[in-house]
């Protein structure tokens, strides 16, 4: 029986719209391997959890999130758990919200742009 981070990598992978074999591919790791993960008949390796959370473009957050089921969170909660995330990890979250915010601000202008004419 998969465990409950391989099952939460599973639906991602499903949610993505990806097989098996694009999903280890996108991770970098063989087929083979990644079927028996998903099938709780390997564990997976701490460098196979990371590369498969950044190829299905999850955090440790998210799978944090997505253990305990909670399906929506607000900036209190996100706060919250930033503060218990290694100095790194906390860096990341905050470079990813940043791009985030530099992306919506980008697309927001091009919006505006192509109203204009």
């Amino acid at each position: 029986m998969a465990d409950p981070i391989s099952n939460i990598i599973k639906k991602r992978r499903q949610q993505l719209g990806l097989t098996q074999s694009q999903l280890a591919q996108r991770a970098g790791i063989s087929d083979k391997t990644y079927q028996r993960i998903e099938q709780g008949c390997s564990d997976m390796r701490l460098s196979q959890y990371r590369s498969l959370i950044t190829a299905c473009q999850m955090t440790d957050l998210d799978v944090s999130l997505d253990l305990l089921g909670i399906d929506s969170a607000n900036t209190e909660d996100v706060a919250a758990a930033s503060r218990l995330l290694l100095p790194i990890t906390r860096l990341r979250l905050v470079q990813s919200i940043v791009e985030e915010w530099q992306r919506k601000a980008h697309d927001v202008d091009k919006t505006k742009k192509g109203n204009a004419r």
